[in-house]
């Protein structure tokens, strides 16, 4: 079996919905069932296209879930800000990120210099494809969607992902990616092993919770 091999971001989820190649709606994952409307300011993060051409692909409607993050740089600079004001600084990048999304002044979410990973299509629907202006077929691997995302503009773990044959080689690259996990610029919680071919993962179904 192919896997896809990918860190786990440790950060705020949050689920996008391009229609048209708009970007027409933001939230957060919530409870699993609904979460909070925050459009307005996903708007002020910067990695996030406001527009992008899935239409090139043949797709009309997308929904694409990721991770809202604050890099450990960023983070340190923010802390030192607020210790300078004399507030208390904040306990992690997690809970900086998560915040930063349910501020009511937009404006101070831009100040945050937030990123965000996006790293899994839960959805599309197509078009004609003879309406597709390059005519690209919509991607039938999950590491084929990472490269879709990237290429239209998104920042994906495209860079970060790997893909091996075998679940013993899937546990070897585990270990031997802990070993660098203090060097990276952001935090993570683990790794996220996905078989590869879509079709596979329709045969292997769905928990309540995740893809088996």
């Amino acid at each position: 079996v192919e896997y896809c091999v990918e860190p786990k971001f440790d950060g705020a989820s949050i689920s996008l919905i391009y229609d048209n190649d708009q970007l027409i709606r933001a939230a957060t994952r919530g409870d699993g069932v609904e979460g909070d409307e925050i459009t307005t300011n996903i708007k002020q993060i910067r990695s996030i296209p406001l527009s992008a051409p899935f239409s090139d692909y043949g797709i009309q409607q997308i929904e694409i879930r990721g991770e809202v993050l604050m890099n450990k740089v960023n983070f340190k600079k923010y802390n030192d800000q607020l210790i300078s004001q004399n507030l208390p600084p904040l306990a992690n990048p997690r809970n900086a990120a998560s915040g930063s999304l349910r501020i009511k002044d937009s404006r101070e979410v831009n100040k945050r210099n937030l990123e965000a990973f996006l790293y899994h299509v839960s959805y599309f629907t197509t078009i004609d494809t003879k309406q597709s202006k390059k005519n690209k077929q919509p991607p039938t691997t999950h590491s084929g969607s990472l490269e879709m995302l990237w290429n239209l503009g998104f920042k994906s773990p495209q860079k970060e992902r790997k893909i091996l044959n075998g679940i013993q080689a899937v546990t070897d690259y585990c270990l031997g990616f802990e070993n660098g996990r203090d060097n990276l610029p952001y935090e993570i919680d683990g790794m996220v092993i996905k078989v590869n071919d879509f079709i596979l993962q329709d045969k292997l179904g769905m928990t309540t919770h995740h893809p088996r």
